[in-house]
C-alpha cells in the first residue's frame, strides 16, 4: 500500500504551503511487474522459435538452411536479446525509482513529525514567555519548509522526470520492435529461401515437414506480437498517481 500523509500531519503540510507528493510507488511497481512479465513472455517465445530452428534441420539440410540459422543467430543476438536485455533494465529501474519514492516520502513525514513537536512546544512556550516564542516559530516553518521543498523536487525532477522516463522511454522502443515482429522478418524471409537455390552439397528438404516448421515460426511471432499487446493493455493509460 502507497504511503499516504498521516490525517495528523496534514495542517504541517498546510502550514507549510507544500502538497503532499502525487506518485503512487505502487503503481510503479505493477508497472515493473508488467515489464518484467512482458520480457519473460519475450524470452520463452525466443527460445521456442530457436528450437524450430533447430529442428528445422532435420528435415532440411542445404547451404541455405546454414544461412538461415547464421541469421537467426545474428538477429536473436542485436534484436531479441537486446529488446529482453532493455525490459529487465527498466524494471529494475522502475523498482529503483519506487524504492527511492518511498525513501522520500518517508524523510518528509519525518521532517513533518519534527516540526510537529516543536511547533507545540513553541506554542506552549509562547504563553510564558508573552509571545517571544512566536519567532521561533516562523523560523521553525522557513527551516522546515525548505528542506521539504528539497525532498519534494527531489521526488518530482529526479525520481520522476529522470529514473522514471529513463525506464519507459527505452521501452516504448522496444515494445514498437516486438509489435513489429523485427527479428522474426528476416528469418522468415530466409524461409523463402528455401525452396530456391544454394542447396550446396549434402541437399535434403522433407517439404511437408519445412512448411509445418515454417507455419509453427510463424506461430511464434504472432505470439510475440501477442505479448507486445498483452503487454500495452495492461499499461494503457496507467499512470503512477
Amino acid at each position: 500500500m502507497a504511503i499516504e500523509l498521516p490525517d495528523g500531519l496534514v495542517w504541517v503540510m498546510d502550514l507549510l504551503g507544500l502538497n503532499w507528493p502525487q506518485v503512487n510507488e505502487d503503481k510503479v511497481r505493477e508497472f515493473a511487474g508488467h515489464v518484467r512479465e512482458f520480457a519473460a513472455n519475450l524470452e520463452k517465445s525466443h527460445g521456442a522459435a530457436s528450437d524450430s530452428i533447430k529442428a528445422m534441420g532435420e528435415h532440411y539440410q542445404a547451404a541455405s538452411y546454414d544461412q538461415l540459422v547464421e541469421q537467426w543467430s545474428q538477429m536473436s543476438s542485436s534484436h531479441m536479446t537486446e529488446l529482453v536485455d532493455v525490459c529487465n533494465t527498466a524494471a529494475s529501474v522502475l523498482d529503483i525509482a519506487a524504492v527511492a519514492i518511498v525513501g522520500a516520502k518517508m524523510a518528509v513525514i519525518a521532517e513533518l513529525i519534527v516540526m510537529a513537536a516543536e511547533f507545540i512546544a513553541d506554542q506552549v512556550a509562547a504563553v510564558f514567555t508573552f509571545g517571544l516564542a512566536e519567532a521561533a516559530e516562523v523560523a521553525l516553518i522557513a527551516a522546515t519548509k525548505k528542506i521539504v521543498d528539497v525532498i519534494l523536487k527531489e521526488v518530482e525532477q529526479r525520481i520522476i522526470g529522470e529514473l522514471v522516463e529513463q525506464a519507459t522511454q527505452p521501452l516504448q522502443q522496444a515494445v514498437e520492435k516486438a509489435v513489429s515482429g523485427l527479428v522474426f522478418k528476416g528469418a522468415e524471409k530466409a524461409l523463402g529461401v528455401a525452396s530456391g537455390g544454394g542447396a550446396g552439397s549434402g541437399y535434403t528438404i522433407h517439404p511437408d515437414e519445412l512448411l509445418t516448421h515454417a507455419s509453427k515460426f510463424k506461430s511464434h511471432a504472432e505470439d510475440v506480437a501477442g505479448h507486445a499487446a498483452k503487454f500495452a493493455t495492461a499499461t494503457e493509460g496507467m499512470s503512477f498517481s
